[in-house]
């Protein structure tokens, strides 16, 4: 398993690739993002901030796996990006911490059943729909602004 890289550097690089091939991009996307189905998960992670008590509006979201992570980055609105690896969440981010996201810690222990990656303008992605071993849904993407993930 490769080491976690800081969500900074995670996003610069998609940034980037994003930047130089949207489309491209979205089309890694969905390749990697396959990879979660069958992983089982092991929480829901974003951005608090601390000063404000509340959830980073646009912030982040991992789905922490127990293979791997899969988290959801705001590219230009409504689009979104994903990263698939590691992402290290131990070091805080000054005024802010990562949090287990908890409308959506029902998830915790569930399967990942399916993914539909909805795609939009030019086929770049703007929500992720995670369909759970229970029936369960849960959403990584621009869906209400912030933060990057619901439960249903």
């Amino acid at each position: 398993m490769s080491m976690p890289v800081e969500a900074a550097t995670a996003f610069a690089n998609l940034y980037q690739r994003w930047f130089d091939d949207a489309r491209g991009l979205a089309e890694a996307n969905r390749r990697q993002a396959r990879g979660a189905i069958g992983a089982c998960v092991a929480d829901v992670v974003t951005l608090w901030n601390e000063r404000e008590r509340s959830w980073l509006p646009n912030a982040p979201t991992i789905l922490r796996l127990e293979s791997g992570d899969l988290a959801a980055f705001a590219m230009r609105e409504p689009c979104i990006a994903l990263y698939s690896g590691r992402i290290a969440t131990d070091a805080p981010v000054t005024g802010l911490c990562w949090e287990s996201f908890r409308p959506c810690s029902y998830a915790i222990g569930r399967t990942v059943a399916d993914l539909v990656l909805v795609t939009g303008r030019g086929g770049l992605l703007e929500d992720v729909e995670v369909v759970l071993d229970d029936g369960g849904r849960l959403f990584l993407g621009n869906r209400d602004a912030w933060p990057l993930a619901h439960a249903v």
